[in-house]
């Protein structure tokens, strides 16, 4: 069961595995149009496989999160990495996380890499948008052009699935998004990532690993055989075995 939580003048639902406080703590930042209900069973993979704490939480307007703004502008992903989340960890007692992001909330994460206020001991993300490429303008487009079908399956975990879908499709379908681009903060990022993504993602092509493995030394880059966009739901199995060995490859399991 989530609960919610004050932060930064706003409420967010957030849902916590084990006891948070200075150890490493694995951080969920779902999608654009993900909830913590909507990781399912992957928050206790996690923490069973990795002994480590952790926290999943609802973004503003998402699943049990109060509406925080009807529209997105382009800035919306900076003020969530820069603003929200280092509040929420500050709030939460979160001193050494280690942030894993799906799409919207894998960005997220990379730009929150790069502020000392967050300074993770790592970063994991999956399927991860560092620039708007046409695969994802052609893969919301014919998100939208579902739009009732997947607002009738959102409405088990989202308290208005209408607005957050609407506030997620059209802002990447807004021509003043099509800018958006991190490619030129990325060098800042210190801390060991791993980078994964589906090879058959319909909302990416290579590029949006690559150009992550290109500009920063330390990522690793795999793409996770026979997986589209949400990784967790085609091979959950595969994504918590990389994130694992990735852990231990990199000290994080094992740290006092």
């Amino acid at each position: 069961m989530s609960e919610l939580h004050e932060v930064a003048g706003t409420q967010l639902a957030v849902r916590a595995l084990g006891v948070l406080g200075d150890q490493p703590t694995i951080v969920m930042l779902h999608e654009g149009l993900g909830s913590i209900t909507q990781w399912h069973d992957l928050p206790e993979q996690i923490h069973g496989s990795t002994g480590l704490p952790v926290v999943a939480y609802d973004r503003g307007g998402y699943g049990r999160s109060p509406l925080d703004t009807k529209y997105y502008d382009p800035e919306f992903m900076h003020r969530e990495a820069l603003e929200t989340l280092p509040a929420l960890l500050k709030h939460l007692g979160v001193q050494r996380p280690v942030l894993f992001g799906h799409s919207d909330g894998g960005t997220i994460s990379l730009i929150a890499a790069t502020s000392p206020e967050v300074a993770p001991l790592a970063v994991i993300t999956i399927a991860a948008h560092i620039f708007v490429e046409p695969a994802v303008v052609k893969g919301v487009g014919a998100a939208k052009a579902r739009r009732n079908q997947i607002v009738k399956g959102m409405s088990r975990h989202h308290d208005d699935a209408g607005a957050t879908f609407d506030r997620w499709a059209n802002v990447w379908l807004d021509p003043l998004f099509a800018t958006f681009d991190i490619c030129s903060i990325l060098s800042r990022i210190t801390c060991p990532l791993l980078i994964l993504q589906g090879d058959r993602d319909e909302y990416a092509t290579e590029e949006m690993v690559h150009g992550v493995t290109q500009r920063v030394p330390q990522a690793l880059g795999r793409f996770i055989p026979d997986c589209g966009h949400i990784a967790h739901r085609d091979q959950p199995e595969a994504l918590v075995e990389n994130l694992g060995g990735f852990l231990m490859q990199t000290g994080v399991i094992g740290q006092n």
